[in-house]
């Protein structure tokens, strides 16, 4: 065992012993004593669009509040993806450029889909931004809710892996609060926002401000004075209004805009090249090495590169939404209205090598309308409670790639020759109707039954040229329909201690082929259905909070991408496309508890246990092969997904209160492709890792400080590896130790 273990494991240990030792210290203390009852706030989500406290709730999912969001120094869905039992994500370089894994479902296809089909619902406050980002903002949030398995009659067509449920802090109109925070942190990092909130019109009408901007001067050099670092700058601002001009009628209107500039891909070369560069560069040789232009291979290069021309990636985009609550004595009416608009940017070099081979423009245009109305039933202990209602969307995408050759292209072409190019326009249009009822038989056994019927519609406009010749053209349609039930038997065993029992179907709409030279011009729908027993416990007078769920979810037509390149004298063709899989199974156990020893002190973790594989695939395309993928592991499906934390609160006087925190996250290797399953080599192979991070923070009136570590013990580990195109071969975003200290101060 290596000395990084040791540290490790000595860290779960030390928690451990003092938990031990705390509650031996509390069984002492109650021989003279009776037992302490020890309250634990109930936690209310909204998971199925009206407030429930979680354990009532029959549906597997975790949950993060404000107090969490902070404590845990949460920024992104990699902080908390890493505390929910089988969800992962992987990196291709950027913030924004995150593929999300649920219980072995992921989106295997481009995030650069024209138009973008998503594999998970990501709402914030009723609105799905998925269109925009998969990676939003946090800041100013109530509560993240994770829903794990499909969620299609609230969430959509497309929430067939599962949903992220996201709820901001909605402006009050009857106080004036606010706070102002700043934090530094390892590569002169700063990151700073203010919240601000007033009543316009007392009661009636209140205004929220949110601001927040940081800048990082990244933790990748680039040693070519010529090209840029991974620098980062992120600008957000949100400002919403609430009016109530009536008891019964409440209207929320938000407008949100983000921006982020990136000087470049964050990744470090692995010393592997990828098929592209195999296929365009290196034409009939096995695998050599990328040439490292004196930069060094990963693991023991994880910060610098060696890029002759500067990139700029990054994101913008703005949404507006609109949301009306009617609250009447026998239903409830709510309207959400909702546009976003993002453009996706990305130029410079892309083949990520000293010599000047290729650079490329790429930006990519969306947007997307919602329209939704449901009525439900008041919460009025009714023995049934109902929901209906309906959806419209449309989204739209435009996608203009231009390749370009550099001055030291390997064919000898001209420089700024403009080899390959993909004008594309996309467009899907869909409507819903869904409806979910749920009838309390008794105090103790409920059946809830559910549903949504959802048509769609996707036109796809594309030109393919090469050397500035059109060599491909698309001009389809393709039309789907879908009616994804959902049932579950609920069973009260006793306070708060339940047991059910769900069947589900989730449903993925199809598309058109972007490539013109596949013989299929359109692509199925993917279905999948999950079979789920849950058990959820608020125990020991509410000191042990217990989830767990065992899940089996069966696909049929699974869509999966493949991209292959060639080379014909000065022609280099493309072929991409999506192609479906017959089936694929995904099987799994879910568990989750926090259990406070004493008044104080808390403990808890989370265990996922996922065997997700292809059933049957024998025809899929590899690398220009045909190859029997049939029983293989699917790509980024960690077998086990671990963590655990201990966290204690202490009172140091009357008006200061202090906190610490150690927490640990492992994730099993994963494949990173399909590629993966037939090479089966690193980095195509990724490494499992673990993560130690050790949180202290303390509060007093109404200033609060944190200091933190993450990755105390500095685990060389990366999510991903991906193709850096042509001579590049395969690249991997490094892991970072990062220290830090936040100041908050509110009123």
């Amino acid at each position: 065992m290596n000395r990084k273990s040791l540290y490790r494991y000595a860290i779960l240990s030390g928690i451990s012993c003092i938990s031990l030792s705390t509650s031996c210290f509390a069984q002492e203390v109650e021989e003279g004593a009776s037992e302490p009852t020890v309250a634990t706030d109930e936690i209310i989500v909204t998971a199925q669009r009206r407030a429930q406290i979680a354990t009532d709730v029959p549906i597997s999912l975790t949950t993060f509040d404000s107090e969490d969001i902070d404590r845990q120094n949460i920024k992104g869905l990699d902080d908390y993806f890493a505390k929910s039992p089988n969800v992962s994500f992987i990196s291709t370089g950027a913030r924004d450029r995150k593929e999300i894994s649920i219980r072995g479902v992921t989106n295997q296809l481009s995030t650069e889909a024209n138009p973008r089909t998503s594999t998970f619902g990501f709402y914030i406050d009723d609105f799905n931004v998925s269109t925009g980002t998969v990676n939003p903002e946090i800041v100013d949030i109530e509560r993240i809710e994770v829903l794990r398995g499909p969620q299609g009659t609230y969430f959509g067509r497309n929430a067939i892996g599962g949903a992220i449920n996201i709820s901001t802090n909605q402006a009050n109109p009857s106080v004036y609060e606010g706070e102002a925070s700043i934090a530094y942190s390892s590569f002169n990092t700063i990151d700073t926002h203010a919240v601000f909130n007033a009543p316009l019109v007392e009661d009636v009408v209140g205004l929220r401000m949110v601001g927040r901007y940081q800048h990082s001067d990244g933790n990748i050099e680039n040693i070519n004075p010529i090209g840029g670092g991974n620098n980062a700058d992120y600008y957000y601002g949100k400002a919403s209004l609430r009016i109530t001009p009536s008891y019964d009628l409440t209207l929320d209107i938000t407008g949100t805009y983000t921006r982020e500039d990136v000087g470049m891909r964050e990744g470090v070369p692995s010393g592997v090249l990828g098929d592209t560069a195999l296929a365009v560069v290196f034409p009939g040789i096995e695998n050599p090495q990328a040439d490292p232009d004196g930069v060094g291979f990963f693991p023991e290069n994880t910060d610098k590169v060696n890029f002759n021309r500067p990139q700029s990636i990054g994101t913008e985009f703005y949404y507006v939404t609109g949301r009306a609550v009617w609250e009447r004595e026998n239903f409830t009416v709510t309207s959400v209205t909702g546009y976003i608009h993002s453009d996706q940017f990305l130029e410079g070099d892309i083949d990520g090598s000293s010599k000047d081979y290729y650079y490329e423009q790429k930006p990519i245009e969306r947007e997307s309308f919602s329209q939704e109305v449901r009525v439900q039933s008041p919460d009025n202990g009714s023995a049934l409670s109902w929901t209906f209602g309906g959806m419209y969307a449309e989204d739209k995408g435009e996608l203009n790639q231009f390749t370009f050759t550099g001055a030291d292209n390997p064919f000898g072409l001209p420089a700024d020759l403009a080899i390959t190019s993909t004008l594309s326009n996309g467009k899907s249009e869909s409507w819903a109707l869904f409806a979910q009822g749920e009838y309390e038989f008794t105090d103790r056994l409920s059946l809830t039954l559910g549903g949504r019927f959802t048509h769609e519609k996707v036109t796809v406009t594309q030109f393919n040229t090469s050397n500035g010749e059109i060599n491909g053209q698309v001009d389809d349609s393709a039309s789907f329909d879908n009616f994804s039930p959902r049932a579950t038997l609920a069973y009260e065993l006793g306070y708060r201690t339940n047991v059910y029992v769900t069947a589900s179907r989730g449903f993925k709409a199809g598309g058109v082929q972007i490539n013109p030279n596949l013989d299929d011009t359109s692509y199925d729908p993917e279905t999948l259905w999950n079979y789920e027993l849950g058990f959820k416990t608020q125990a020991f007078d509410g000191r042990l909070l217990l989830n767990a769920a065992a899940f089996h979810m069966v696909w049929s037509d699974l869509q999966t991408a493949f991209a292959q390149a060639e080379v014909d004298g000065d022609d280099i063709t493309f072929f991409s496309g999506i192609e479906n899989a017959a089936s694929a199974s995904s099987t799994g156990v879910e568990i989750d508890a926090t259990y406070r020893i004493i008044p104080g002190l808390q403990i808890g973790g989370a265990i996922g246990y996922l065997d997700a594989k292809f059933d049957e695939y024998e025809n899929s395309f590899v690398n220009g092969e045909i190859v029997d993928l049939s029983g293989f592991r699917m790509p980024n499906s960690p077998e086990w997904t671990l963590s655990a934390f201990g966290e204690y609160d202490v009172t140091l006087s009357d008006d200061v209160d202090a906190f610490f925190r150690a927490e640990w996250t492992y994730r099993d290797e994963i494949y990173s492709s399909k590629e993966a399953l037939v090479y089966d080599i690193w980095p195509y192979r990724v490494p499992s890792f673990d993560v130690v991070n050790l949180r202290a923070g303390f509060s007093w009136q109404n200033f609060s400080a944190q200091v933190y570590a993450e990755n105390l013990l500095d685990e060389k580990y990366f999510t991903n590896a991906y193709e850096k195109a042509f001579a590049g071969g395969l690249y991997v975003q490094p892991s970072v130790r990062n220290f830090g200290a936040r100041v908050t101060v509110t009123f």
